[in-house]
């Protein structure tokens, strides 16, 4: 029971995180890179042998782990609502994804490509650049962007409407997205925000 919480917890941690970044990039414009590169680097991790694989561990995920402890200490959803509301429409739309297995396999095709792309131009497997953000924004906006509801996404005009900034947050939302596949596979459902709390407080304690 203690090891399916774990997991389900380092998922929710990798989305929480990822949705985080996007709420500052339209907010704020400013994203801490290598936090922002860890979670774009797990789109590329489609079959991993743990979970740890997805985000080295807890290593990679320092901020959605910290996030979800502060969320579950309080239980004030009212201080983490917007990351909270992009989070549920987030698994929404991961939902909606597993229904449409055509474009399952663009995904899961074009990713393949992108990251053969990547590492020709980089050594890390950790890194992410500009083009391949780019790419990856692209991507999202060929599929997950198609579907509804579409996830609205609130901020300063100035960032919103910065070509480079709105690369980054639709990079994001895809690897949001995988978090969320991540989380259902692992047996997180949405029931648990509520119903799972000590459960992922308990896990929590382990990991961090």
């Amino acid at each position: 029971m203690s090891l399916a919480w774990e997991k389900r917890t380092l998922a929710l941690a990798g989305l929480l995180q990822t949705v985080h970044l996007v709420s500052a990039a339209a907010r704020t414009g400013m994203l801490a890179r290598d936090t922002m590169e860890t979670s774009l680097a797990s789109v590329f991790v489609l079959n991993p042998k743990s979970i740890s694989d997805v985000y080295q561990g807890t290593r990679g995920i320092r901020t959605g782990l910290g996030l979800l402890g502060d969320m579950l200490k309080g239980f004030n959803l009212n201080a983490h609502g917007e990351v909270l509301r992009y989070t549920l429409a987030v698994i929404q739309l991961e939902r909606q994804l597993a229904g449409e297995p055509a474009m399952l396999n663009v995904l899961g095709a074009r990713l393949a490509v992108i990251d053969a792309q990547r590492l020709l131009r980089q050594a890390d497997p950790q890194q992410v650049d500009d083009q391949t953000i780019a790419e990856l924004a692209e991507l999202y906006e060929s599929t997950l962007s198609q579907l509804e509801p579409r996830i609205r996404i609130a901020g300063s005009r100035q960032h919103l409407e910065t070509p480079a900034n709105i690369k980054r947050v639709r990079a994001l939302l895809l690897a949001a997205v995988r978090a969320a596949v991540l989380w259902h596979q692992v047996g997180g459902r949405r029931w648990q925000f509520l119903l799972g709390r000590g459960n992922m407080q308990h896990a929590l304690k382990n990991l961090t």
